[in-house]
């Protein structure tokens, strides 16, 4: 039993418990049960951030508003994220993995939807607001409970698995989209857009869930058996701690920017640049989807094999060029090209961050709020992009430009990346000498 109660069980890693069969057999029903519960919530997390860039043009009519403002509250959405997550990384540390998940995700989608009541864009704000607190406290105590339960030699796995949620996020974002627009006269417009929010309150369903079925993760009750061996957060400033955690933050900051930008505003910008019809902009979405699930497919093959640092070059590579290429031409096919480039590329970094933040900070006993530093203090990046290239988005060449910004920040990635230490096969320990 843990400190809080609820029973665990060992996890998938234990001696013997490897090297034979399938890798998928190798793996136990623990950790196959973290990540049920950690790539659910995050799969209704990615479907919430999807509403708003789906509901934009909607927005700004109903609204009569600006992009800028609907930047700003990408923004402001973006900083709830970002003070959720890093103060769910440390409530995960103290109450544990679980009850934070089942909490957070709780959280989210109650003020997701209460969106769909908004009667002002000042109120849909606020709500976006406080719906980001829940969904930065969500990855922090998900990743950290999937890290903690699978075994190292398939640890990058468990994160292109738990990244799956995100194209089946999108694809439940598009697909309600596509019949809500389909029974509104081909719009959002005229409350429309309500209606995709409602449904962003089905997650309640899912924290319960979370709570009663999922076991908590053993690494985390051994080492918070006591309160008196609790470390404190200034350990995150301890030697051999705070450089991976900066170069961490760094390299994340940069991967938001580039990612929140190009989700932010890529409907908007096929439509108002390539003359792209809403409609036929989300099929292009969907081309987009076929390449994030050809990534995180991908990744499953190599990121164990390769590694996590050439991995993510390789990636990096990939979506500089598909931005690079979407804001070259206006060519239809090429379009196809560069949304399948940019879905893969992305796709695969991020599928590998999960593990590799656990594995930078591997010796941290305060493991969730170090790994949520790492993600969440990136997302300073994800705050400033939707605001950015939504006020350089005046005119063809203004939103060209502010797509530029993005691949910039994915050029820099790989620069920032080069420094990075190799992380695969690392072992999730706490270092004893942190519990002061």
């Amino acid at each position: 039993m843990t400190a809080t109660g609820r029973a665990t069980v060992p996890t998938g890693s234990a001696p013997g418990a490897h090297g034979t069969g399938r890798w998928y057999r190798q793996v136990d029903a623990t950790a196959w049960r973290a990540l049920i519960a950690g790539g659910g919530a995050w799969l209704f997390e990615v479907f919430d951030v999807t509403l708003l860039s789906l509901t934009t043009p909607a927005l700004l009519a109903d609204f009569s508003t600006t992009k800028a403002q609907i930047g700003l509250i990408g923004t402001i959405q973006a900083v709830g994220m970002l003070v959720g997550g890093i103060a769910g990384g440390a409530i995960a540390d103290r109450i544990g993995r679980v009850r934070s998940l089942s909490y957070a995700t709780a959280l989210y989608a109650l003020f997701t939807g209460l969106a769909a009541l908004s009667p002002s864009l000042g109120v849909f704000a606020l709500l976006r607001l406080l719906a980001g607190l829940g969904m930065g406290a969500t990855w922090s105590a998900g990743a950290a409970l999937i890290a903690e339960t699978w075994p190292a030699e398939h640890r990058g796995k468990s994160g292109a698995l738990m990244q799956i949620g995100w194209p089946l996020g999108n694809l439940l974002g598009l697909g309600v989209a596509a019949v809500v627009t389909a029974s509104n006269g081909g719009e959002l417009h005229h409350g429309g857009w309500r209606i995709l929010y409602a449904v962003g309150a089905l997650p309640l369903l899912l924290a319960l869930y979370i709570r009663v079925a999922t076991p908590e993760s053993a690494s985390w009750s051994r080492d918070n058996a006591s309160d008196h061996s609790r470390p404190r957060v200034r350990t995150l400033l301890a030697r051999g701690t705070r450089e991976p955690l900066l170069l961490g933050v760094v390299f994340v900051l940069l991967l938001q920017y580039m990612f929140w930008g190009v989700v932010s505003f890529l409907p908007t910008y096929l439509v108002e640049v390539d003359g792209i019809s809403l409609a036929k902009s989300l099929a292009f979405l969907l081309i987009q989807q076929a390449g994030v699930a050809v990534g995180i497919i991908a990744y499953l093959g190599v990121g164990d094999r390769w590694g996590r640092k050439p991995t993510f070059i390789a990636y990096l590579t990939l979506t500089a060029c598909g931005i690079l290429l979407l804001i070259s031409t206006r060519s239809h096919p090429a379009v196809i090209v560069a949304s399948l480039l940019a879905g893969m590329g992305v796709s695969g970094i991020l599928a590998g961050i999960v593990p590799w933040a656990a594995e930078m900070v591997h010796q941290s006993p305060i493991r969730a709020t170090a790994m949520s530093v790492i993600y969440h203090g990136g997302r300073v990046g994800a705050a400033a992009a939707p605001y950015i290239i939504g006020s350089l988005a005046v005119g063809t060449t203004g939103f060209k430009i502010g797509m530029l910004t993005t691949a910039l920040a994915t050029v820099a990635g790989i620069i920032v990346m080069s420094f990075a230490p190799e992380t695969k096969g690392r072992e999730l320990t706490a270092n004893a000498a942190f519990h002061t």
